[in-house]
């Protein structure tokens, strides 16, 4: 570890005022220059596999954020998608996307010490009003490879699944649902982010709209007053790849009190290649 420890507002229990904590650390537990924290599996922030049958679990790869949806492409790689960092908490990161990345195994991939392969210490990431982050880790397993694509700031991109038939079309692009931003308890945000479908091409990292409400900004559809999508968590398809199924949460607002969801306001879609016969 480098031995940056950061002051953060004790919100446990029924003691107040602040505390000092380092990285990897129980709360109030300060770490020193060089100190190792020695890991442990199973762990966050990684991909981990285990035999069918059951056996030992392995490590495949880590250092993500918050890894969420996992899929294999038609030609046989593993992907995943990565929700990027927040610009909150003791130590805020400022305009870190959503990754789509290809998995190479026994491969470190950044955090907590860089987004998209780019260091969070350099002026692109410093929140403002804020002082630039520092590094949590004095040595790296290895250099952070590139993203296969870089998705919305705070889209909280999600479940996802490529297509592999040419009836449906798009084959080998990969089909991720958003499920939208939480701000502003996440970051501040210009118009609302997510909140859709969007088909990327892992060759190139071009990002596509694929299923989105009408209307002049996006958004979800209760705050659109329209019907259509609210917040997407998941996209598969089915066994023949014709038809692609969306998983829509519902309705959830972010309020002072945290996420308040709907009851009884989330669906399924079903989304088929229009036929012009």
């Amino acid at each position: 570890l480098s031995g940056n420890n950061y002051e953060t507002e004790n919100v446990l229990g029924e003691d107040t005022g602040t505390a000092i904590t380092g990285a990897f650390s129980p709360y109030g537990t300060s770490i020193e220059p060089g100190q190792v924290i020695a890991g442990k599996i199973p762990c966050s922030g990684s991909i981990l596999r285990v035999p069918v049958e059951g056996g030992p679990v392995e490590m495949v790869a880590w250092g993500f954020r918050n890894p969420f949806g996992l899929a294999v492409s038609p030609d046989g790689y593993l992907f995943i998608t990565d929700n990027g960092y927040d610009d909150r908490g003791s130590r805020p990161v400022w305009g870190g996307g959503d990754f789509l990345w290809q998995i190479q195994t026994g491969t470190w991939y950044g955090w907590p010490d860089f987004s998209g392969g780019k260091s969070v210490t350099t002026e692109e990431f410093q929140p403002p009003g804020n002082d630039p982050v520092e590094p949590v880790l004095e040595h790296y397993p290895n250099e952070p490879p590139q993203p296969s694509a870089i998705l919305g700031v705070h889209s909280s991109s999600n479940g996802f699944d490529f297509s592999a038939n040419q009836a449906f079309g798009y084959e080998g692009e990969a089909f991720i649902a958003q499920f939208g931003d939480m701000a502003p308890n996440v970051g501040k945000i210009m118009s609302p982010v997510g909140f859709k479908v969007v088909r990327v091409d892992p060759a190139t990292g071009i990002v596509t709209d694929f299923a989105v409400n009408r209307g002049d900004v996006n958004g979800p559809a209760s705050w659109q007053e329209s019907g259509g999508l609210e917040r997407p968590v998941a996209a598969r398809f089915n066994p023949s790849g014709e038809a692609l199924y969306i998983v829509d949460f519902g309705i959830m607002e972010v309020t002072e009190n945290g996420p308040q969801p709907h009851e009884e306001t989330g669906t399924v879609w079903k989304i088929t290649k229009h036929s012009e016969e």
